[in-house]
C-alpha cells in the first residue's frame, strides 16, 4: 500500500509541477498574444501613417508640379515685361535741359551735346555713367553755334572730362516765351 501511496504521491507531485509549467506556459502565451496585439495595433497604425504619408507626397508633388509651372510662367511673363522695358528704355525721348535761361533778344536756340566718358571709367555702375557717354543735350541761348559751344564749355570746365561734342541749331521754337504763349 505504501508503492500505491508514493505512486499516487509522485503522480499528484508530477501534476501540481506540470499544472505550474502548464500556467506559467499559458502566461507566457497570454504575454505574448499581447505583444502581438501591440505589435499589430502599432503595424496598423504605422500602415495608416504610411497612407496619410504617401496621400499628402503625392499632393505635394502634384503642388510642386504646379508651382513649376507657374514660376515657369511668371518667368516667361518677366522675360516678357523686361524686353518691353529695355525697348522702352531705348525708345526713351532724349532728355533736353536747359543751360541757363538767361537770353538776349537776338539770340538763337541751339542743341549743344555735352559728353563725359570719364564716369564710365571710374565707376562703371553709376546711374547717370551711360547717359553721359551718350551725351546729354543742353538748350543754349547764343548768337552762334561757337558762343554756344563757348558757353556750355564755362559751364562744365571746372570739372574733368566734359566735352561739347555737338552744337546744332534748333528746328523749332523749343523754348516760348510767355507772351508768345497767351498770343498763340
Amino acid at each position: 500500500m505504501m508503492i500505491n501511496f508514493i505512486i499516487v504521491l509522485a503522480i499528484v507531485a508530477v501534476g501540481a509541477w506540470l499544472g505550474n509549467v502548464l500556467m506559467s506556459v499559458e502566461q507566457r502565451v497570454s504575454q505574448a498574444r499581447r505583444r502581438v496585439r501591440g505589435v499589430r495595433n502599432t503595424l496598423d497604425k504605422l500602415d495608416a501613417t504610411i497612407h496619410r504619408l504617401h496621400r499628402e507626397e503625392e499632393g505635394l508633388h502634384a503642388e510642386i508640379e504646379e508651382l513649376v509651372r507657374d514660376m515657369v510662367e511668371l518667368r516667361k511673363k518677366q522675360t516678357d515685361v523686361q524686353q518691353r522695358l529695355t525697348e522702352a528704355q531705348s525708345k526713351r525721348r532724349p532728355q533736353i535741359l536747359i543751360l541757363t535761361e538767361r537770353r538776349n533778344p537776338a539770340d538763337k536756340e541751339w542743341l549743344v551735346t555735352v559728353v563725359n566718358q570719364q564716369i564710365g571709367e571710374i565707376d562703371a555702375a553709376h546711374p547717370l555713367a551711360v547717359e553721359w557717354a551718350r551725351g546729354r543735350s543742353y538748350l543754349v541761348w547764343a548768337e552762334s553755334d561757337r558762343e554756344a559751344a563757348e558757353r556750355a564749355s564755362r559751364r562744365f570746365s571746372a570739372r574733368p572730362g566734359y566735352q561739347v561734342r555737338s552744337v546744332t541749331a534748333v528746328k523749332e521754337d523749343l523754348y516760348r516765351t510767355n507772351s508768345a504763349r497767351s498770343a498763340a
